[in-house]
């Protein structure tokens, strides 16, 4: 049997090149994920509604090229194979793509929307030119369950971490490198992200081989592959299945930035946040091994799973807006007046002596210095802001005891904020094993078409599925924005009343009840088991009847188009 045989082990090294592609993707998708809501509405200045409607827009017309990009990549035959040459060529386009969206030229409202339209649209097209053929690769590494589960693994993981470094870092990273200037700091941060991409996306094609191909003989129509899908009852389970999850995942990330601006008002955590809600989805991936030797049942393991995620998600929402902020963002071109009872709480005397202290922005949250101020009141004066920079300053107070010692603390959280970083936490390690599982559910339910039709179209069956994720993600996106213009949502002012209670329940009771719909649509999925093994036997058989037939000179890889 040839080093390509169809249940191959794989080297580490392969199996880590593979992997870093996912960490070059999330550079870009925690972007669109978390951040580019807010980016449009509150750096670029287009309103809600209108932005909502730009993604549901642009995200339909990017959704459809899913497809069409499958049936392209199962059709092309080159010496380097079918999936790797386009994460060779397509990675520096990407790159392009990603920055002209971060721009913000100088438009009118017109001109801003066109801009958005335009831009969004080619990096989202961009990004299927890539993310399809990568998605695709993975089912054709290797046939084996166990170093499916193990590639995948390790895959999420890497995307998981990346989401840490973006997650947590992109706020300060864009006040580093703006200066001042936000949108400059932005358009910055996404030229450093794609350069650090595209380096993943060529290891890739240099470190990984394409080893399962279709029968010689298999000659199909895209339609054929849409027929066969449509009669592929895992698969179209799977189908629901992303969608709804991804829009859980969508409303929870996307959400949290107006969250912490306007509920928590505590703009300084975004970024800790989404840091560690990154954080525990790549603990959570990790665990997903293991989880699958404890519910070997993938379809029952995510029932649990998004049980928790619901169950939690509705405790959430019970969480009380904090008594007091504890740190305080000023943004005025007009003096002010910090009051310490604000900051420490109503329980709080004037009578004392306090320590007032600015926080100094650094490119990091966690390498935030502080700087004492001269003033030991219970109140603190600042001056209208009189430069650019000058325009958000971060400012605290502590309590002090008769011999200086801090009695406490207002940078020190309240408990509602604490409360709302542990189910953060617990709630991303029910989603994070999430992505392993259900991608390894794909290549399962490729297999099922292929042990069915005879026929095998690895791409268009991933490519079909990320058109489903790329539904609910449009779905989540626009819906956020939607809601939030429905309820009277004016960017970079205090919400109210309404406005301000649909923020909460976007980021708490919205995933939860899309949690719970999972649960439902999980109830029909039934590929798994003994059916599997099955499967695989038969298929292992049709591999060693075609190599025989052929004879030794068809096992050549260059012969099948396979990478050498």
């Amino acid at each position: 049997m040839s080093e390509y045989q169809r249940n191959a082990r794989l080297g580490a090294g392969e199996k880590l090149g593979y992997a870093v592609g996912d960490a070059g993707f999330n550079f870009y998708w925690i972007i669109i994920g978390s951040y580019l809501s807010y980016f449009y509405t509150d750096i670029f200045g287009i309103p809600a509604a209108a932005a909502g409607t730009m993604f549901l827009v642009t995200k339909i017309v990017d959704a459809c090229t899913d497809p069409v990009m499958g049936a392209l990549a199962d059709r092309t035959r080159s010496r380097w194979g079918r999936f790797r040459p386009y994460l060779l060529f397509g990675a520096l386009p990407m790159a392009g793509a990603a920055v002209l969206t971060m721009t913000t030229p100088a438009l009118d409202g017109g001109g801003k929307l066109l801009w958005a339209y335009g831009t969004y649209t080619m990096m989202m097209l961009c990004y299927t030119i890539l993310s399809t053929p990568y998605s695709s690769l993975a089912g054709v590494l290797t046939a084996d369950a166990a170093e499916r589960n193990s590639i995948f693994g390790l895959r999420f993981f890497f995307a998981y971490s990346t989401g840490i470094v973006v997650g947590a870092l992109t706020p300060g990273l864009a006040a580093y490198f703006g200066d001042g200037n936000d949108a400059l700091g932005w358009q910055v941060t996404m030229a450093l992200y794609s350069a650090v991409a595209s380096g993943c996306f060529i290891t890739v094609f240099f470190t990984t081989r394409e080893r399962i191909q279709p029968a010689p003989e298999q000659k199909t129509r895209p339609i054929e592959d849409i027929r066969d899908l449509a009669g592929n009852g895992p698969w179209l389970v799977l189908f629901a299945l992303a969608m709804i999850i991804m829009m859980t995942i969508v409303f929870r990330g996307s959400s949290a930035t107006y969250y912490f601006k306007y509920f928590v008002e505590r703009p300084d955590l975004m970024g800790p946040y989404i840091g560690v809600q990154m954080a525990a989805y790549a603990v959570g991936c990790l665990l997903s091994p293991w989880l699958t030797r404890l519910v070997p049942d993938k379809a029952r393991l995510l029932m649990l799973l998004m049980g928790i995620v619901g169950t939690l998600s509705v405790a959430f929402a019970f969480i009380p807006k904090p008594a007091n902020t504890g740190v305080v963002t000023v943004s005025s071109e007009s003096a002010q007046t910090l009051h310490a009872t604000d900051l420490l709480g109503d329980n709080t005397t004037e009578a004392g002596r306090y320590q007032w202290v600015e926080q100094l922005p650094g490119a990091f949250w966690f390498d935030r210095e502080t700087k004492a101020l001269a003033s030991d009141g219970p109140h603190l004066v600042i001056g209208a802001a009189t430069e650019q920079t000058d325009e958000k300053r971060l400012f605290s107070v502590s309590l002090l005891d008769e011999q200086g010692t801090v009695i406490r603390d207002s940078a020190d959280w309240p408990w509602q904020i604490v409360a709302m970083f542990v189910l953060n936490i617990l709630i991303s390690l029910a989603l994070g094993p999430k992505s392993p599982i259900t991608w390894s559910m794909y290549a399962d339910a490729a297999d099922y078409n292929e042990w069915k039709t005879g026929r095998r179209a690895t791409a268009m069956t991933f490519s079909a599925a990320t058109f489903s994720q790329k539904m609910g993600g449009a779905l989540g996106s626009a819906g956020i924005l939607w809601v939030l213009a429905f309820f009277g949502y004016r960017a970079n002012t205090m919400q109210q009343d309404a406005s301000l209670d649909s923020i909460v329940w976007l980021q708490t009771l919205v995933p939860a009840f899309f949690a719970f719909v999972s649960i439902g649509a999980l109830r029909f999925y039934h590929l798994g088991g003994e059916k599997l093994a099955q499967i695989q036997r038969d298929l292992q058989r049709r591999d060693d009847r075609d190599t025989a037939d052929c004879g030794p000179e068809k096992d050549s890889g260059d012969a099948e188009g396979i990478a050498p």
